[in-house]
């Protein structure tokens, strides 16, 4: 699932499935409908004191929104009264966050507004709503489920070897982050760190003894690790950091899961009826230039709550401006969709509450469909048909000019890679643009190594500097690499993109074009500055303050932060209203700094990865033009609730959409891996359609001994080091690790290290997180002291990377030819198809030749199981067609590829690598001997 890590979580109890799969029958998709799943959160009104609001504020961290509520709270009372409410909120979010308040719920229930649905239109979403809410429910739950009972239950030196936990730490703040403080934590004996898994960006917990009530750990993200310490970003580190020991957890996060519940509610919403309409509205002003009006809640109770949450971070950019000067008077929103809601209370705001602004007969003739209307046509239609017949309705908001180029070139004939004059890329990915341009809703298959960011940020720019295209565009994918390789290429072709997102989990040489890197250079910066002092002295001053003062302080502290809050957002509103492109993460693309900011089109990356309301989350930013890129021949979504898995949460929407014949497309032409490399994956799961771009010459084997030296002048491209005599071992947890096999792999690595590849040049994969943390133990001597590290990951952790050399190693060993989910087909398309130019597999071959395909993913069903990994969630043979010429056929390698499941992918692959090069064996070395005749030294 989103939350999860792609290597973790393994022996964190086994799931309750029969549980949650007992609950998933009683409820029935479409019985457990949207309401019963948020009643608690529906029962608030719009007369219920603003006070409950502060003290949720307050509960998550946001003191600034909660102080401002509780001087709403007042209304037309005295100051003191403020200054209670307030009080008392503080004192109901101590108690939550003591842990004696009630788990933050998510909240599915439709909003006042869904009553003017039609009745079809209703049914048909509490029907989907009532179906996805239980699986999202469910997944938290065991998400919250694994890690506290990790916390109450595994002793800590489990937690230490697992790599979730370090102690022993000293703390010290050192310097800033983009207005944030860095903490720097070091060993206590100011040694080396062990062995963890604290990566960049990843959500921690700093505490004393314990993250689990009574004690109030703090929150922060991970900047960056070296071989002797971790620095962390943090708004407001421990007081005492530099004071005794700390130590440092693995922490949860259900940000993700909120955003998925907010996206689903959004379905329910009226898209022709946005909120405000006064001067500065961002939704209003861009319905006046035509641009894209989102899905938005009408009912003035739920703005009234959003709208302190959305300033926080300039969600509601676009203000009137504070005093009647400020930022933009009118707003940043202009015609480009960017803005705040321009509503409200307070001064210089828009021009008053709930101002409905209804859309011209000609924009709705413009846009061919009523707005919002596309995706709940695609995703509530009934049978396939009908799904496609929505999807394929012509593309909005593109140019009469776009739409011919479009049609000139959809059917692109010939060598497919063969190079387009003009826009730098192949027939393929021509024809996928053209796709793209035509059609209201399209897949693009991009298989490994096929040019799938190249293409979208072609796509963007050609949209952008030949089109004229007017509106934003909203780029996004599941991972934060995935985001940073689009804004990459996007730098480069000259569209300007602005990044949002946390900058830590931004790639270092990308930061400049984050949002908050953004706001340093900005103009109003100083200004900010300012008001942030000011704030700070008035809430210096409060504790001070007796009776009536205190009132009264309390009321200046809520009128400043308002004031600090519009600043900051209309600074934000500024920045993005002179992007091209933002791009965000899918789940990012839910948070407060886009929370009105709607989007004509959005493109999503690894869309195959995503679980249906994940997707969603950027697809009801006022979308009516979506492109979904990803690959259902790789890893499917990772879910860690059997039940959810089960129940649809483990099956992508892209997936879904190719089988309901959506227009879809494959790019046929991979510039990735030496042409040995990708024969295989080629043949077995492309059907034979993926072609190579690249020649061997340019993909030039390393300088090391490998099978077929002797005979060609230089070794093939893939070994196999069978290890016959290693043993898989059950880890505590139940992971899996073969000592004898991770030796080897080391002695691989300082091979490799010695003919001259550096440590960036090698990666490691492997299935099982005990295999991980065993190598990365092993490796640790073998490595030059100070110089970068060597990635070792599993095998999903890896998907959409790649590195010159990849080591494979895959663990299992036994009679029976039991490989587990390690057969899942899809799991080893990805395996195979990272290297550049060289793939060396460690493994057990007759253990893998052995194996019947029949633990593949049609058994597992796309949860994590017992070893940490997701499971793929769909059919476990390389089968299956979507619409157009776009799937995952199966092809056929004479005598080892065709029968689909026969013998099952791993015994084929083995088969195929016994058969490479012409002499016998094929590629395959017999252990740590056969290394040694080949040429290998010290390996073992």
């Amino acid at each position: 699932m989103v939350a999860a890590e792609a290597a973790g979580g393994e022996g964190e109890g086994e799931a309750t499935a029969g549980a949650e799969a007992g609950a998933a029958e009683a409820a029935g998709p479409g019985t457990v409908t949207a309401a019963g799943a948020g009643a608690a959160a529906a029962a608030a009104t719009a007369g219920v004191a603003a006070t409950a609001r502060a003290a949720m504020a307050m509960a998550e961290g946001t003191a600034a929104a909660a102080e401002a509520e509780a001087a709403d709270a007042a209304g037309a009372a005295t100051a003191e009264a403020a200054g209670a409410a307030e009080a008392e909120a503080a004192g109901a979010a101590a108690t939550a966050e003591d842990g004696g308040g009630a788990r933050p719920t998510l909240d599915f229930s439709p909003p006042p507004s869904a009553a003017a649905l039609p009745d079809p239109v209703r049914r048909g979403v509490d029907a989907y709503v009532g179906r996805f809410a239980p699986l999202v429910q469910m997944e938290l739950e065991e998400e919250r489920r694994q890690v506290e009972a990790r916390l109450r239950s595994w002793p800590l030196p489990r937690l230490r070897s697992e790599g979730l936990v370090l102690t022993d730490l000293r703390g010290a703040v050192r310097g800033s982050y983009l207005g944030k403080a860095v903490v720097r934590l070091t060993a206590a004996d100011g040694g080396e760190l062990p062995y963890h898994r604290f990566t960049s960006g990843a959500l921690v917990t700093l505490c004393r003894r314990s993250p689990l009530p009574p004690e109030r750990p703090t929150e922060a993200l991970v900047l960056d690790r070296g071989r002797g310490e971790v620095r962390l970003v943090a708004d407001c580190p421990p007081r005492d950091l530099g004071e005794g020991l700390w130590r440092l957890d693995k922490g949860a996060d259900i940000t993700a899961y909120k955003r998925m519940a907010a996206a689903l509610r959004a379905l329910y919403k009226d898209p022709s009826a946005p909120p405000g309409g006064g001067a500065g509205a961002g939704p209003g002003a861009a319905a006046a230039a035509g641009g894209p009006a989102p899905l938005q809640d009408d009912d003035e109770e739920g703005d009234e709550e959003e709208e302190e949450e959305s300033a926080d971070q300039g969600g509601g950019g676009g203000y009137g401006g504070y005093g009647g000067g400020g930022y933009g008077g009118g707003g940043y929103g202009g015609g480009r969709g960017y803005g705040g809601r321009g509503r409200g209370r307070g001064r210089g705001r828009g021009q008053g509450r709930g101002q409905k602004r209804r859309r011209t007969a000609q924009e709705e003739e413009d846009d061919g469909l009523p707005p919002g209307s596309f995706l709940r046509d695609v995703l509530l239609a009934e049978g396939p048909e009908r799904t496609a017949a929505a999807a394929s309705e012509p593309a909005p908001q593109v140019s009469a000019a776009g739409l011919a180029w479009a049609a000139e070139h959809v059917g692109e004939v010939g060598d497919p890679r063969e190079e387009h004059a003009g826009m730098g890329l192949n027939r393929s990915q021509v024809r996928a643009v053209a796709l793209a341009l035509r059609h209201r809703l399209v897949l693009l298959q991009g298989p490994p190594g096929t040019g799938k960011t190249s293409t979208i940020t072609r796509l963007i720019r050609f949209l952008k500097h030949e089109l004229r295209y007017p509106h934003p565009i909203l780029a996004c994918a599941q991972s934060n690499v995935a985001v940073d390789n689009m804004l990459e290429g996007l730098v480069d072709v000259g569209v300007r993109a602005v990044r949002t997102g946390q900058p830590v989990k931004v790639r270092e040489s990308l930061r400049d074009a984050t949002l908050d890197a953004r706001i340093l250079d900005h103009p109003a910066r100083a200004g900010v500055e300012e008001q942030q002092a000011q704030l700070r002295d008035l809430r210096r001053r409060l504790p001070s303050l007796r009776g009536r003062d205190r009132g009264l302080g309390h009321r200046d502290v809520s009128l400043a932060t308002r004031r600090l809050k519009e600043s900051r957002a209309a600074m934000m509103a500024d920045i993005l209203s002179g992007a091209d492109v933002i791009c965000s993460t899918c789940v990012g693309a839910g948070g407060d700094v886009l929370e009105d900011v709607s989007f004509g089109l959005v493109i999503l990356d690894e869309g195959s990865q995503c679980c249906e309301p994940e997707a969603l989350i950027p697809l009801t930013k006022g979308c009516r033009h979506a492109v979904l890129v990803g690959d259902h021949c790789q890893l499917p979504p990772v879910c860690q609730s059997q039940a959810a898995a089960a129940g649809g949460l483990g099956r992508s929407l892209f997936e879904r959409l190719m089988a309901a014949g959506v227009p879809a497309t494959m790019l046929q032409v991979q510039y990735r891996m030496h042409p040995t490399l990708s024969a295989f994956p080629s043949a077995r799961f492309y059907g034979g359609r993926l072609m190579d771009g690249v020649g061997p010459g340019q993909r030039p084997p390393p300088p090391v001994p490998l099978p077929g030296a002797a005979e060609q002048g230089v070794g093939q491209p893939v070994m196999f080091v069978d290890v016959a005599d290693g043993r898989e071992e059950v880890a505590q947890g139940g992971s899996k690790s073969n000592r004898a096999e991770a030796r080897v792999v080391v002695g691989l690595v300082r091979g490799l290290l010695r003919a001259g590849l550096g440590p960036a040049d090698i990666g490691v994969v492997t299935p099982y997180v005990a295999q991980v943390q065993l190598i990365s133990n092993l490796l640790m001597p073998a490595l030059p002291p100070g110089g970068p590290p060597l990635e070792v990951s599993s095998v999903d952790g890896y998907q959409g990377r790649e590195k010159e050399v990849m080591i494979f190693c895959t663990v299992r060993a036994n009679p029976s030819g039991s490989i587990g989910f390690l057969e899942d087909w899809r799991r080893l398309n990805v395996a195979i198809t990272r290297a550049r130019r060289a793939l060396l597999l460690v493994g057990n071959a007759a253990t893998l030749r052995a194996s019947s395909g029949s633990n593949s993913g049609r058994e597992r069903g796309g949860q994590r199981d017992s070893e940490g990994v997701g499971v793929s969630s769909s059919s476990g043979s390389a089968g299956g067609r979507g619409s157009g010429d776009a799937g995952c056929p199966d092809g056929g390698i004479p005598g080892v590829v065709g029968g689909g499941d026969s013998g099952g992918h791993w015994a084929a692959y083995v088969r195929w690598l016994e058969g490479l090069g012409g002499r016998e064996g094929g590629v395959v070395v017999r252990g740590e001997a056969g290394l040694e005749r080949l040429g290998w030294r010290g390996v073992g």
